[in-house]
């Protein structure tokens, strides 16, 4: 099955399911839940491996958006950085699971690669607590930046210590095959699918049940205004840091996941790139969102492989445009989802389930004559535009005294 028919299926029948006029309100989130999970968990009936290894990308980077969308959509502190955390976790799992050397203080017997997931979580939310710390005094671009600098400093540090990381030829793992009763079912492709599956979703039951709670409204006031959660007895500072920390913890399970889908790790596996366009994900998908996280995440897989296919369809594209397709298309998806998103796809799928059939059909024939309008708009604002230019009210001014 192609990839787009079987997303389609995903979203159609999930939102058809939520949208359902007869069915309780009680039922139908929960069941539009679990019909797209049962899609998800049937991919490898559908798919063939590479769509799946598609998806097992996709579902480590949705764990790392839920964890970004927590600190950035739900507390309001920017991260570009998170790609550094993401390898930390990603280097835990890969030294505990060489065969040759861990650390230098433990026996060369590779770990379960299970209990590598939680170190790598582990590792990356010690870091993060104790950057959290400093970060107190950074907000907004300036913690942005000093992020970003994390991200770029860590793979030098890895490449430095090369008797531990292996440098820049990074670590090789042996993948895990599927346990006994299950292995003459599933190859370990299919296998790894389900466990990267299993953890991302596992990590976004335990993030609704965080933002559900206590905690989750917290985030969210000192997100609105920091005097005024204070004002009501908030401690900012420790809920600034618990915010860090537990993103630094997604991050870190994602990383390690992602060595044992990948069963070698480099400092090059997670770039700069990377590492800022988790914030691209996430303001596609939508912030203060766990839908959002799951799109921005499906979005950051697809459109690099996709794109250039996408975009080889249309009349009079070069070969050198569709080489140049997937940052183009990123970059313009963004811009449109500002414009006329700006909740991200997330947002706007909550926005369109709120809104009456009977409304929605009256907003879409509203639509060519709204355009129409913004066109007229936008061709006087340029007008005035070219009007205003130097050269133009010279040329203007010189008219009248002179005339014609």
């Amino acid at each position: 099955m192609d990839i787009w028919l079987f997303l389609a299926l995903t979203a159609g029948c999930s939102a058809a399911l939520r949208l359902a006029p007869r069915i309780p309100d009680a039922y139908r989130v929960p069941g539009s839940v679990l019909v797209g999970l049962a899609f998800f968990v049937a991919a490898p009936i559908l798919l063939d491996d590479f769509r799946l290894f598609q998806l097992s990308r996709a579902a480590i980077w949705v764990t790392v958006a839920m964890g970004l969308n927590m600190l950035t959509g739900y507390n309001g502190q920017i991260s570009l950085g998170h790609g550094a955390f993401v390898l930390m976790g990603a280097y835990t799992s890969a030294i505990l699971l060489d065969s040759e050397s861990q650390l230098g203080f433990v026996d060369a017997t590779p770990w379960p690669y299970w209990t590598t997931i939680i170190a790598g979580g582990v590792i990356a939310g010690a870091v993060g607590l104790l950057l959290g710390f400093p970060a107190l005094r950074l907000s907004g671009p300036y913690l942005a930046i000093a992020t970003l600098a994390l991200v770029i400093s860590i793979p030098s540090m890895i490449r430095k210590y090369d008797e531990l990381t292996g440098g820049s030829q990074g670590l090789f793992i042996d993948q895990p095959e599927a346990p006994f009763g299950l292995a003459e079912h599933l190859n370990r492709d299919e296998w790894l699918y389900l466990v990267t599956l299993f953890v991302a979703v596992f990590m976004l039951v335990v993030a609704w049940s965080v933002l559900r709670g206590p905690l989750g409204r917290t985030f969210v006031a000192v997100r609105e205004s920091e005097t005024a959660a204070t004002a009501m007895g908030i401690n900012v500072a420790r809920t600034k840091v618990t915010a860090f920390t537990i993103s630094a913890v997604y991050a870190g399970v994602a990383g390690a996941t992602l060595t044992l889908l990948l069963g070698v790790m480099t400092p090059e596996s997670v770039d700069i790139t990377t590492s800022i366009n988790f914030l691209t994900a996430i303001v596609i998908g939508g912030l203060a969102s766990i839908l959002g996280s799951i799109i921005g995440g499906i979005v950051l897989v697809l459109l690099p492989s996709e794109g250039p296919e996408l975009v080889a369809r249309l009349p009079f594209v070069s070969e050198e445009t569709v080489n140049r397709a997937p940052g183009a298309i990123l970059g313009i998806l963004v811009i449109a989802v500002v414009l006329l998103m700006p909740y991200g796809m997330a947002g706007a799928y909550h926005r369109l389930a709120a809104q009456r059939p009977r409304t929605v059909m009256r907003a879409t024939r509203s639509i060519p004559a709204g355009a129409r309008s913004r066109l007229r708009e936008m061709r006087e604002n340029i007008r005035w535009w070219l009007e205003d230019l130097p050269w133009n009210r010279a040329k203007a001014e010189s008219t009248r005294e002179n005339g014609p």
